[in-house]
């Protein structure tokens, strides 16, 4: 059994269960490694399983890419999103926070992901600014959820009841337009401007 070495990997992410590392050895791949039992790779696990079975358009999700053993514990690979320069792309919140996209492009960003999210009808458990990646691809910016892909709840019906799945959908990007508004008013302050509300409703 091959054991990936992850004393000296780079950790770019930590969430509420999990470390996030940049795999030690693949450039376009990182390893989620759980500090708790591992409820959420198996829910993100299941998930993507049932969304490859329905040939849903993945396309605006960093995918998960398999199990793995490493010096860490066990670990989940996934896709790690890179700009077209090789460099890790920004979380949303790095985005509102340095500036680097003007309100009107964030808001278009954040509109297409939730028609996205609607017309393929994927739920997010956690909808979150630190869990969207802004990847630049042939100049364009667009985002991509890197995190919190899966059933909602413990109801196998929330994700294939298109009623229920869209309540879901909703409910997490009120929760998203909260924590948007939150980012904003904080960068606005620092930078001793008036905030202009990104509508994301």
């Amino acid at each position: 059994m091959d054991i990936i070495d992850l004393s000296e990997a780079e950790l770019i992410g930590q969430g509420r269960d999990r470390n996030c590392y940049r795999h030690p050895t693949i450039q376009n791949q990182c390893i989620k490694v759980s500090r708790k039992p591992q409820k959420q790779t198996r829910r993100e696990r299941a998930y993507f399983s049932y969304l490859m079975k329905h040939s849903v358009d993945t396309s605006h999700l960093a995918h998960y890419l398999g199990t793995v053993h490493t010096t860490r514990g066990p670990g989940a690979t996934c896709e790690l999103i890179l700009n077209d320069n090789g460099r890790l792309s920004s979380t949303l919140t790095q985005v509102i926070q340095q500036g680097e996209l003007t309100d009107k492009d964030i808001r278009s960003l954040l509109d297409n992901l939730k028609a996205y999210l609607l017309e393929q009808e994927i739920c997010v458990r956690d909808l979150s600014p630190n869990n969207l990646m802004c990847q630049w691809k042939e100049g364009i910016p667009r985002l991509v959820i890197i995190d919190g892909v899966s059933n909602p709840g413990v109801n196998p019906l929330n994700i294939r009841v298109s009623a229920l799945s869209k309540y879901f959908i909703r409910k997490a990007w009120r929760s998203l337009e909260k924590k948007v508004e939150r980012l904003r008013n904080v960068a606005s302050e620092s930078a001793g401007t008036s905030s202009i509300p990104v509508s994301i409703a």
